[in-house]
C-alpha cells in the first residue's frame, strides 16, 4: 500500500511556517533597532561640559584661543583676563546688515546678564576707529568693543562669515558657535546654560 503523497496545499504550508518566523523575527529586530535609536538620546551639539577640553582651536569642546585686542581708547584686551566668566565673542562690523540687527539683542542680554558674570566682547573685523565709535554710539552699545586691526583674531578663530559668534564657558571652553544673527531665544538659551 503506497502513501498518498501530500497535497500542494499541505507541502506549502509546511514550508512557509519556518519562512513566517524567520521574518516575523527579522521585522520584531529591526522595529527593536529603530526604536532604540529614536529613544537615545543625541549626543549635546555644545560640545559636553563634562568632556575633557582639547586643546586650543575654534571649535566646540576647545579651549578658546587666545586673543590680545585693543579696545576703543587704546588699551589692550585678553580673553584670558575675561577667564571665570561666561564670553560670547562676537564679529562683526559697521556695515554688517545681520551684524545691526542682532547688535540690540546682544545689548540687551549684556544688560540682563552681566551682573551674573555675562559679558559680549564685540571685536570689529574692518572698521578704523573712528567708523567703530561712531556706530557704537549711535546704536548705543556699552558692551566691550575691540578691534582687531591685523585680522590675528580672525585669524585665530577661522571667521569668514559675520556676524559669527562664540560662546565660551567660565573656563575658557568653547561650548558653541553661531554663525549669523543671534536673537534673544537664542541668546537666553546659551547664556543660561553657561552660567548654571
Amino acid at each position: 500500500m503506497t502513501t498518498p503523497s501530500p497535497t500542494p496545499d499541505t507541502g506549502a504550508r509546511r514550508f512557509l511556517q519556518p519562512r513566517a518566523l524567520i521574518i516575523g523575527a527579522v521585522a520584531i529586530i529591526v522595529v527593536a533597532l529603530l526604536l532604540k535609536g529614536l529613544l537615545t538620546p543625541a549626543p549635546s551639539a555644545t560640545g559636553g561640559a563634562q568632556a575633557t577640553p582639547g586643546p586650543a582651536a575654534p571649535l566646540v569642546g576647545h579651549y578658546a584661543p587666545p586673543i590680545t585686542v585693543v579696545d576703543l581708547s587704546g588699551n589692550k584686551v585678553t580673553l584670558a583676563a575675561l577667564k571665570g566668566k561666561v564670553v560670547a565673542l562676537n564679529f562683526w562690523y559697521a556695515a554688517c546688515e545681520p551684524c545691526k540687527i542682532e547688535m540690540p539683542a546682544l545689548q540687551r542680554s549684556y544688560e540682563k546678564y552681566k551682573g551674573q558674570g555675562f559679558v559680549v566682547l564685540g571685536v570689529d573685523v574692518t572698521d578704523d576707529a573712528a567708523t567703530t565709535r561712531a556706530f557704537v554710539k549711535a546704536v548705543g552699545i556699552t558692551y566691550p568693543i575691540v578691534r582687531d586691526q591685523q585680522l590675528q583674531t580672525v585669524t585665530a578663530y577661522s571667521v569668514t562669515d559675520t556676524p559669527s559668534t562664540f560662546f565660551i564657558d567660565r573656563d575658557g571652553v568653547i561650548r558653541t558657535k553661531v554663525v549669523g544673527a543671534l536673537d534673544l531665544a537664542t541668546l537666553d538659551t546659551n547664556i543660561t546654560a553657561l552660567l548654571k
